[in-house]
């Protein structure tokens, strides 16, 4: 007998004290989600001749004529400028075509050139000795006149003289003048800084208060701007945990709403998202990603069209994402200042515990002795009979 009673205090004590502290745990999921439009840029690439002629009725052997030439870079990229000069004498037909007579001696057009800002090279070139800048013209022009030999001949009496300077250029981004056989130690020029941006920034607030993405003159793709077919380029993008709770971060892509632009250009824009140009995202020192920008699989390593894990982020802590671009150099001169859009949507992760006590009737004076858990004590009465009645109704049967 008391063994059984023990027992049923045993069990009496257990049910009430669990009644005491009764409740429910429950884990509720939240997430916080941030996006943003990432633009990338092809260049405008346009540099021209600028020259200041007036032409001459007649020139007499010996007498100078003004004739200035200078280059003007008229698109948005920064260039390497290098120009041929060819000279000859001949006549013009009537709808002004001129016919060269090649038994009559160019260098009798004698032209002074700049030495200070430009040289000449055995390819039979003038390179300018300085990258210029977009927007921006020679500092000093090739040559400003021209000049005929005073020892010139009857031959030439009547003839016209001609002078066609043609231009090349190449980008100053990366090894551009390579394709011309030349180095920049060889053109007395001063490489070209990476065109790299300062870095961008994703941060997270908290789960009320999501994202903040940090861009006052742009998006996160800041360094994919004025691109070239065959450029390379890397933007970092720190991610910020602001909050006081540590949290998982995604990130994945979409489709954007491109600008208006004609059907052809949407078609461009869509080949160079979708094929031409390729980013590797490297966190820490994990590829998380590397195919086409727009995210699309075509045989990317990954897909952004589903969440990416960027890890837990610590309160307070900072992480940097590498994105590295390269453009296909078989594009061609149709993609030139084009622009297309990605959006990038980064989305916090997380789940709340939450307590949620059990509600019970008003107490009656029955309740307030027992802890106000009636049922738990009846319960337990009942549970404490049956403990003190079962070893006799076992002997019964034996």
């Amino acid at each position: 007998m008391k063994k059984g009673t023990i027992k049923t205090t045993a069990a009496f004590l257990a049910v009430t004290g669990m009644c005491a502290s009764m409740g429910i745990m429950a884990l509720a999921a939240w997430q916080a989600v941030g996006d943003t439009d990432n633009i990338l840029t092809m260049a405008s690439y346009q540099n021209r001749i600028e020259e200041e002629y007036v032409v001459p009725d007649h020139v007499d052997p010996g007498a100078e004529v003004d004739k200035i030439v200078n280059v003007k870079n008229t698109g948005t990229v920064d260039t390497i400028i290098r120009v041929s000069v060819e000279k000859a004498f001949g006549t013009r037909n009537k709808d002004g075509t001129f016919v060269k007579e090649g038994d009559l001696e160019p260098d009798m057009i004698q032209i002074t050139y700049n030495t200070t800002s430009w040289q000449e090279k055995k390819d039979g070139f003038f390179y300018y000795k300085d990258i210029l800048k977009a927007g921006e013209m020679t500092k000093e022009p090739l040559f400003t006149s021209f000049t005929l030999s005073p020892g010139i001949g009857d031959a030439y009496e009547g003839k016209d003289a001609q002078i066609v300077v043609r231009m090349e250029s190449v980008q100053a981004e990366g090894d551009a003048v390579s394709l011309w056989g030349m180095t920049y130690s060889e053109l007395d020029i001063q490489a070209p800084e990476g065109a790299d941006a300062a870095p961008t920034c994703v941060t997270y607030l908290g789960k009320s208060e999501g994202f903040d993405i940090a861009a006052e003159k742009t998006d996160l793709f800041a360094s994919f701007k004025n691109l070239l077919p065959g450029c390379s380029r890397t933007q970092r993008i720190y991610i910020k945990n602001d909050s006081d709770e540590t949290v998982e971060i995604f990130l994945r892509a979409d489709c954007a709403r491109q600008k208006e632009m004609s059907d052809k250009q949407l078609r461009l824009v869509k080949q160079m998202l979708e094929e031409y140009a390729l980013i590797e995202i490297i966190h820490g020192e994990e590829t998380i990603y590397e195919g086409p920008v727009s995210g699309n699989l075509n045989g990317a390593r990954h897909t952004m069209k589903n969440d990416i894990s960027l890890g837990a982020f610590i309160p307070h802590n900072t992480e940097e994402l590498k994105v590295k671009l390269s453009l296909d150099p078989a594009m061609d001169n149709e993609f030139l200042e084009l622009s297309g859009k990605v959006k990038w949507i980064f989305t916090a992760k997380g789940e709340d515990r939450e307590t949620i006590s059990t509600v019970y009737p008003e107490k009656t004076g029955l309740q307030e002795v027992f802890g106000g858990c009636v049922w738990v004590f009846l319960l337990s009465l009942l549970l404490g009979i049956s403990l003190l009645i079962w070893p006799g109704r076992k002997k019964a049967h034996v």
